[in-house]
């Protein structure tokens, strides 16, 4: 029986990199198998990932789109069967196998799930050799690289991957949510999919060290990433807000532990 008292770390040693600071895009949201994916897009982010050594990512589920009769996304306007969806990404995949830090499912993936019982992504983090990094809910991950000024060791982020959930209509609801994960876990960056709102903001909390018996101001950074879908289908005849398509790049400092986003 799993330790629910622990919330198992995925780790990743990138101590080559050493004089550039550590890129790193959420990739959610694809949407392949949609008829209003904009395939040029994602290329375009796949190849970013392949030619630039310093450039990572990270998988948020809803890759697929996985539409079923009693979805709200329409599986007669699918422009591929679900194999075919999972065949697509396992292609585009393949060549940025090794940038990939972890793997998450949405709830896309998810219908497919409580439908037949496949959990498409698993098979997909599968057939790329990475089901090490692969977690069926959210993904907690330490990447270590660079080298701090004052002591020349490497130095470590952690990041909180999750596709999302809720957030509404509203920005600021979606952003709430957003914020919310860091009442369940600690980390520097939080990054989840799912509302299609490229977006990201910064808080401050005094994180506690009993050993010395004192709280220093801990800087936190949460950003919700994209989607590659143009405006269409469910979205437009709900009348939701058309969103943007640009992907957010997290930078880690090589240098001093510091993160930003640019959108």
């Amino acid at each position: 029986m799993a330790n629910s008292a622990i919330l198992r770390g995925i780790k990743h040693d990138l101590s080559h990199i050493t004089s550039e600071d550590l890129e790193i895009v959420a990739l959610s949201d694809l949407h392949i198998g949609d008829a209003h994916v904009d395939m040029k897009l994602i290329k375009s982010l796949i190849d970013d990932i392949q030619n630039k050594p310093n450039r990572y990512c990270v998988i948020l589920g809803d890759l697929m789109n996985t539409a079923i009769t009693n979805s709200k996304s329409d599986s007669y306007h699918e422009t591929m069967t679900p194999q075919e969806q999972l065949d697509e990404c396992v292609a585009l995949l393949e060549p940025i196998s090794d940038k990939i830090l972890a793997i998450v499912p949405g709830n896309h993936e998810e219908r497919i799930s409580r439908a037949v019982g496949f959990d498409m992504v698993k098979e997909l983090a599968a057939r790329l050799d990475l089901e090490e990094i692969y977690d069926p809910c959210s993904a907690l991950v330490f990447v270590k690289f660079g080298h701090h000024g004052k002591t020349s060791a490497p130095i470590t982020y952690s990041l909180y991957c999750n596709h999302g959930h809720g957030g509404g209509r509203r920005i600021g609801g979606k952003l709430n949510s957003l914020q919310d994960y860091a009442r369940t876990i600690d980390a520097d960056v939080f990054v989840v999919g799912h509302t299609h709102l490229p977006a990201s903001f910064k808080t401050q909390t005094y994180k506690i060290t009993p050993q010395r018996a004192q709280a220093t101001l801990h800087e936190q950074l949460f950003v919700n990433t994209a989607s590659a879908l143009s405006y269409g289908g469910y979205g437009k005849r709900g009348g939701y807000q058309p969103a943007s398509n640009s992907y957010p790049v997290i930078t880690l400092s090589h240098k001093t532990h510091h993160m930003t986003v640019t959108l």
